[in-house]
């Protein structure tokens, strides 16, 4: 079973079933990391990443190292895919359009999981 490390907002910590947490496999790479997590408010898909400032424009490099150690060097890839992801979820309407273009879109590395029956780890890299 897969598991990834979800960051729930506290606001939205009882609305588990509408929160997904979003995985980036680097091209070329076997593993995948947990970089995000996307929830439904309202009418709104809003998202957020520990590797991002709230903006979503600047990275947390340290944190981004931590998280990829050895594959650090995806950086570019990875921010492409963050401002993909940010598009995505300003167009959205729900959880199952972001899923969808990230099934649509694999160039991109993202893949989605439901929130429902993850646990919690440090997620630093686990095989697809």
């Amino acid at each position: 079973m897969k598991t990834a490390r979800v960051f729930v907002p506290a606001s939205n910590a009882s609305e588990a079933s509408e929160t997904m947490a979003i995985c980036f496999r680097p091209m070329g790479e076997v593993r995948t990391w947990p970089v995000a997590t996307a929830w439904l408010d309202g009418r709104f898909v809003l998202w957020s990443s520990p590797c991002l400032d709230h903006s979503h424009e600047h990275a947390n490099v340290e944190a981004f190292e931590h998280k990829f150690g050895d594959c650090a060097c995806t950086f570019p890839a990875f921010m492409r895919s963050m401002n993909w992801l940010d598009s995505v979820c300003f167009a959205a309407s729900g959880l199952e359009e972001v899923i969808a273009a990230c099934k649509t879109n694999p160039e991109y590395g993202l893949v989605c999981v439901r929130a429902e029956g993850l646990s919690e780890t440090l997620g630093n890299g686990e095989p697809a």
